[in-house]
């Protein structure tokens, strides 16, 4: 709160504004929204911006992260060959591994078969080469929410 005190009044261009001497080791200073403001000629010893705390234009973010073609999955299992239709006597027992083609040789020769069973089976997966995923954006101060202080010349010497 400003009380009238003649010696120390500045005027804005219509309104006149004074207030009492703060006393030594104290600066006498006016406030004045935004950083981009000029301070009066008589106001221009010290020039202090402060901003709100939580006072930050935030648009911080990633990139989009992505996977390229995926390669090395594969898929596993056996094959089970029996005598009889009812899968209890195995006569063969091999292994499957994809993406290859095989084929399986049935021994002996001619031998019939009356059942077939794939069990084991596996997924292994494969890997991608990633991309993306790069920061974006910045956290700068909200210039918007700040103020200036500036500040007149002291009327004392301290020593």
């Amino acid at each position: 709160m400003a009380n009238t005190n003649d010696d120390a009044c500045y005027s804005d261009g219509g309104t006149e504004y004074c207030v009492s001497d703060p006393g030594p080791g104290w600066l006498q200073c006016i406030v004045r929204e935004g950083v981009d403001v000029p301070c009066p000629d008589n106001y221009l010893y010290a020039r202090y911006e402060m901003f709100p705390e939580d006072g930050l234009v935030d648009s911080r973010g990633c990139a989009k992260c992505e996977c390229g073609q995926p390669s090395g999955g594969e898929c596993t299992a056996s094959i089970r060959l029996y005598d009889d239709a009812a899968c209890s006597s195995q006569s063969e027992q091999s292994g499957l591994q994809s993406p290859y083609d095989q084929c399986v040789n049935i021994l002996p020769v001619g031998h019939a078969i009356a059942g077939k069973a794939i069990t084991d089976l596996a997924y292994v997966p494969g890997s991608c080469e990633a991309s993306g995923g790069m920061p974006t954006g910045s956290a700068v101060r909200d210039v918007t929410r700040a103020v200036t202080f500036c500040c007149l010349h002291p009327f004392y010497l301290i020593k």
